[in-house]
């Protein structure tokens, strides 16, 4: 009986110590297995990344501005070219006979231009002589009104003489014969006074035929001039014409503006081309494929963090394994919506002096916004992670700090943050977030402000956390645990 409690007794502590243990095992099964990463320094640098287009810093289409048939092409395809080159001619025969005929109706114009001249200088020379005359005309007159004065004069006189020889004649003073010869001397005064008169009339009609001379030759020389002035208004224009003509023939040889390489050629030998309208591109000539710069569109969110002098990366297909270095040379402020995307345009300058890049190619670009050097950084998958409701130890305070986190966004020291101060973007640069630390193998939160990422890291700003801290990135559950059975067989699920 004795020996039956014993061996009782003993299966009983069997059986509860093999009961304690797979409760243990089924606990420990049941624990997560955390996945951490340590709190470290390095530098973290803020990219945008972007496609874009590689096109030439300075691309000019080279057209031409008369009409005509190509005669001659020196440059084709990726032909070098400098400033100022012969690309092209175009056939110059009707453009040289527009330049003669030009010439020959200015030369024309400039020989009537010379005749006028001489007809305006002989014009004055008339009005000087018509003048003259005039003035001598005037002086005659001037000189038969003094003879009408004086021969009124001498008539008063001789009046008065025989007026007093008829009293002295009946006085007995003086004879007859005197009296006569006075009287005489009045009839002959008087003809000559008549005479006088009718002088200065045909005097004074001079001097008015005069004037109108001075008159008709004035107006003479005023229709030579106008004439004059016509004939060197037609100078003028057959000059112009000449220089038109001139231009048009210089226009027949098609000349490079710029140093570079000819992208395009549109035109053979013997095409004709019309400038009627619009100019016809004949050539597209890059500035050079050493200096290229790539046209990218940046989305309105990463927009506000590109500057000017930014630094950036460029990749092509066709180069996969070369890097080209560029910097942001112009952010443009017009926008381009596309089905309600909003986005900008920025140029980014990148030099290869061996000429790789090409018009056209499709371009990755990573510019470089920000850079902080020896900054406390985790993973970008820390901020990612939640704790798991099932274990004891992280779910409680995780829960608080993360309320705390939550209502208090900013300000690491539980501070209130001010009213008029919004909460920041969650997970853009000053925003507080909780991460979780195994601290003494025990998973414990810690609130922190983070700063700038490069999508694989972030800056850690403020916070409990230090160089080290092994920062929990992921929870793996265990299914399963093996272990040794008290009765000798493999662990269960």
């Amino acid at each position: 009986m004795r020996r039956t409690l014993a061996i009782a007794a003993a299966v009983t502590v069997i059986v509860i110590a093999a009961a304690t243990f797979l409760i243990r095992a089924r606990g420990h099964a049941s624990a997560p297995h955390y996945v951490t990463v340590p709190a470290s320094y390095s530098d973290i640098v803020s990219t945008v990344n972007e496609t874009g287009i590689v096109n030439p810093v300075n691309e000019v289409q080279v057209g031409t501005q008369v009409s005509g048939t190509i005669e001659k092409l020196y440059v084709d395809y990726n032909s070098i070219v400098k400033a100022g080159q012969v690309l092209a001619v175009l056939e110059p025969t009707s453009f040289q006979a527009a330049d003669m005929q030009a010439r020959g109706t200015l030369a024309a114009a400039q020989a009537q231009a010379a005749g006028q001249s001489s007809t305006v200088q002989q014009s004055e020379a008339n009005v000087q002589a018509a003048l003259a005359t005039e003035q001598q005309q005037r002086a005659n007159a001037q000189a038969a009104q003094a003879n009408v004065v004086k021969a009124q004069a001498q008539l008063r006189l001789d009046a008065t003489t025989v007026a007093r020889d008829k009293s002295l004649l009946a006085q007995g003073y003086i004879s007859q014969s005197q009296a006569d010869t006075d009287t005489t001397t009045l009839a002959s005064d008087e003809a000559a006074s008549l005479a006088a008169q009718a002088a200065l009339t045909a005097a004074n009609a001079q001097a008015k035929a005069a004037a109108s001379q001075v008159k008709s030759a004035q107006a003479a020389r005023s229709a030579a001039a106008y004439q004059g002035q016509a004939i060197a208004g037609q100078i003028e224009s057959n000059s112009g014409q000449v220089q038109m003509a001139a231009y048009n023939l210089s226009r027949t040889v098609i000349h490079s503006p710029i140093d570079g390489i000819v992208v395009s050629r549109g035109v053979s030998v013997g095409q004709t081309v019309a400038a009627s309208f619009q100019t016809p591109t004949l050539f597209v000539i890059a500035s050079s494929l050493k200096d290229m710069q790539v046209d990218v569109s940046v989305d309105e969110a990463d927009v506000g963090n590109l500057h000017t002098g930014d630094p950036a990366t460029i990749t092509v297909p066709a180069f996969p394994n070369v890097t080209f270095r560029g910097t942001v040379q112009q952010v443009r402020v017009n926008p381009t919506v596309t089905s309600n995307v909003v986005t900008y345009d920025a140029v980014v300058a990148a030099h290869d002096d061996s000429a790789r890049l090409m018009p056209g190619m499709t371009a990755n670009v990573t510019i470089q916004v920000a850079k902080h050097a020896h900054a406390l950084t985790v993973p970008t998958s820390a901020l990612l992670y939640r704790p798991v409701a099932s274990d004891p130890a992280i779910s409680g305070p995780t829960r608080s700090a993360g309320a705390r986190s939550g209502s208090r966004a900013g300000s690491p020291s539980g501070a209130p943050a001010a009213a008029t101060t919004p909460a920041p973007i969650s997970g853009a640069p000053g925003s507080q977030v909780t991460l979780t630390a195994l601290r003494d193998g025990r998973p414990v939160a810690v609130p922190a402000v983070i700063g700038l990422s490069d999508g694989t890291n972030v800056e850690v700003t403020s916070g409990d956390l230090h160089e080290g801290d092994a920062v929990v990135v992921a929870a793996l559950q265990q299914h399963r645990i093996q272990s040794s059975s008290p009765f000798g067989g493999p662990g269960g699920r």
